[in-house]
Parts: C-alpha cells; structure tokens; sequence
C-alpha cells in the first residue's frame, strides 16, 4: 500500500515538475483554447490558428522554396513553425512577434514586451530580406490607425492578440466560403 501511495506521489510531483501547474501541455492547450495547426488552403501549407469558436485564422502561408535545399520545402516548415506557435502560446509567451537575428540570419521571433529582444525563434527568413516588411507581408497585416502593427526602434512589433482578433474579423467571411 505504501509503495502504491509512494508510486502516485512520485507521479504526481513529476507531472507537476515538468508542466506548468501541473497540467498536461496537451490538456492545457485544449483548455485554453487557441490550438495552432498546419493545414492545406487552396493547396498551400497555412498556419492558422484554430479559435475556441472554431474559426480558422491564417498566420502564415508558405509559399517559398527557398529552404527547400535544406530539407525545409514549405510543409516541413508550416509543420515545425506550427509547433512552435502552439509551444510559445502555451507558455504565455506569445505576445509580440518581431524580427531579429541569430547566426547572422534574420527571423522572426516572439517578444514578450513591445520593444523588446527576440526570445523565442519561430522562423528563419532568406538573406537579403527587409525582416520588417517581409514580417507584414507574411502575416498580410491589414494597419489600422488601433492595429496590431506598431514599428518602435526600427523593428515591427505585431500586438499577436490584437492580430487575432483582427484577423478573425476580417477572414471570417472568407474562410467559411473558401475552406
């Protein structure tokens, strides 16, 4: 009996240890409600992100092939950058995206403040790019005077809520049609 106790204790304090609060990341992003997915749209590989009402946001289309070459053709990367979406979104620490560097390539990255540093890589872009308005162009950020798009110290800053709930207003329509 106590080898049994023991055994759940154990079990218990490591599931607590290795997730936060204790929840099954799995479990935890059903809970919260946004999961992000990989899926074809009009026969390219989107990242959306799938709504707790079930509506479809596109984040992102991959149409280059510039990766390819590397073993990163357009699905391989929609996959990968889907996962790490729904990891960042997990982890609370999806709430800016912006540009950066790292290993003298520019990315795209998650920042947890307006301003700040990457701290998180989502994606590498080809050399040469203008970061910033590939980051626009990518994410088909529609600017509003209160959207979610704010440039602070030469760097694109995308509000990702506010690009949410944008998004999902404006694709909505279009989505149900489409998909």
């Amino acid at each position: 009996m106590k080898v049994k106790s023991l055994a759940t204790f154990a079990t218990l304090v490591t599931s607590a240890f290795f997730s936060p609060f204790g929840i099954n990341p799995a479990t935890q992003a059903k809970s919260i409600g946004t999961n992000f997915v990989c899926e074809n749209w009009q026969g390219v590989p989107t990242t959306f992100a799938k709504m707790p009402d079930q509506t479809m946001v596109p984040v992102l289309i991959w149409q280059s092939d510039y990766f390819s070459y590397s073993g990163y053709d357009p699905s391989t990367r929609c996959q990968l950058v889907s996962n790490r979406f729904q990891y960042f979104y997990n982890a609370g620490q999806l709430n800016y995206i912006t540009t950066g560097r790292m290993n003298r390539m520019p990315v795209v990255c998650v920042s947890y403040k307006n301003g700040g540093g990457c701290n998180g890589l989502l994606f590498t872009l080809k050399p040469g790019v203008n970061p910033g308005q590939t980051l626009q162009k990518l994410m088909a950020v529609r600017v509003r005077s209160t959207g979610p798009l704010n440039e602070t110290t030469g760097r694109v800053y995308v509000n990702f809520d506010d690009y949410l709930k944008q998004a999902k207003t404006s694709n909505r329509d279009k989505l149900v049609g489409d998909r």
